[in-house]
């Protein structure tokens, strides 16, 4: 009986390795690893929920995740009673909640462009640059994978070997997770750049008193390549899309690859209706009116849906043919579709969202922890 480090996890579920989640029905229900099996088990009589000899076979090494890790070493090793070989996830789902598929990709240019999908929760955050200069975009609270990638590049380089991070850049105050924004532009010396608008809800975005507003058409320059500032309202209204290059387009929780962000988080049910159609102009006058081979980059995905070291994205043309979101007739039947569609709000969004306008301090980190319900479900 031993332990596996989350990372080594995402490999070993590519390849069929059984994972048996021993928390509550309500737990697992909430979240979980894809593919994961119940298998409750209570520690104090030392009991499993269901038999595990009809959930597994023989030879097979099982891996038991709970909250934290403690739980799920109890139930290892009443497994392995059992006959079972089996291993425990490190930290548990706290673990799995930092884990980093970092993928790059090819625009035939010298411009890195990295997406890091963090797994657990299917937040996506952008590290981009060339010829010693960068740009981070959307960073969560979890900031050793941006460092990492940022100095263990050699491409992001320099002649003479230095990287300056010119700009860390949010789309917008988000709802679902801790973002790091102003950790990373103080430890940079960068700028933190967010849409003009977000000055109507908060004097510090991100907590941070220092940061640069851009407008619809503002372009940052980064290594030579060109960062256009696109207001795209409706999820929230400071929301703000980043043109790069013409070619790639990260639209934080605006467009989705399979769906469109939700138009209540910010002005609550009441506001819904209102702020979903200017969602719809936003949508069909300024996102869909770019060529349709306009890469789009958004800001999450649905959390261990996409295999390993494979990127989320779709262009503006695949969009556009299986989103069934932007397929609908009229701006009636777009806000009626969305209204329709709206889901149980992210768990703490109030709490999360009040942290990341730099309202409140950061007390809980484990405050986020579930999927991003940012989403039209």
């Amino acid at each position: 009986m031993g332990q596996m480090t989350p990372q080594r996890l995402i490999g070993r579920i590519n390849h069929g390795t059984p994972v048996a989640d021993v928390r509550s029905r309500e737990s697992y229900d909430q979240w979980h690893i894809p593919g994961a099996v119940h298998l409750p088990y209570d520690a104090e009589e030392d009991e499993f929920g269901k038999d595990p000899n009809e959930l597994f076979d023989e030879g097979e090494t099982v891996v038991t995740v709970c909250a934290h890790g403690n739980t799920s070493r109890q139930a290892a090793a009443a497994l392995s009673r059992r006959g079972f070989d089996v291993a425990t996830l490190e930290d548990g789902m706290l673990g799995w909640s930092q884990v980093f598929d970092v993928v790059d990709i090819d625009f035939g240019s010298d411009l890195v462009f990295k997406q890091a999908k963090r797994v657990a929760n299917g937040c996506l955050s952008y590290v981009l640059g060339a010829d010693g200069e960068a740009m981070i975009v959307d960073p969560v609270q979890y900031t050793d994978v941006f460092r990492r990638n940022l100095e263990g590049d050699e491409r992001l380089r320099d002649e003479n070997g230095g990287i300056d991070v010119k700009y860390v850049a949010l789309t917008h105050i988000h709802a679902d997770h801790i973002s790091s924004g102003c950790e990373l532009a103080a430890e940079y010396d960068a700028e933190l750049v967010v849409g003009a608008p977000v000055s109507d809800r908060t004097d510090q975005p991100d907590g941070c008193s220092e940061y640069t507003l851009v407008e619809d058409g503002d372009v940052l320059e980064v290594g030579g390549h060109e960062v256009e500032a696109l207001h795209t309202p409706g999820h929230t209204m400071e929301s703000t899309s980043y043109l790069v290059d013409g070619d790639a387009m990260l639209t934080g929780d605006t467009q989705f690859v399979d769906s469109v962000g939700r138009p209540d988080l910010e002005h609550g049910d009441e506001g819904a209706e209102e702020h979903a159609e200017v969602l719809y102009e936003t949508i069909f006058d300024t996102i869909l009116e770019h060529d349709d081979d306009v890469s789009i980059f958004p800001a999450h995905y649905g959390g261990g849906e996409v295999d390993a070291g494979t990127p989320v994205t779709a262009t503006i043309g695949e969009v556009k043919e299986t989103n069934p979101a932007v397929q609908k007739d009229s701006r009636e039947a777009f806000v009626d579709y969305i209204i329709e569609q709206l889901g149980s709000k992210p768990a703490n969004h109030d709490e999360i969202i009040a942290i990341n306008e730099g309202k409140r301090e950061v007390t809980d980190p484990e405050i986020e922890l579930g999927p991003n319900k940012c989403a039209v479900d």
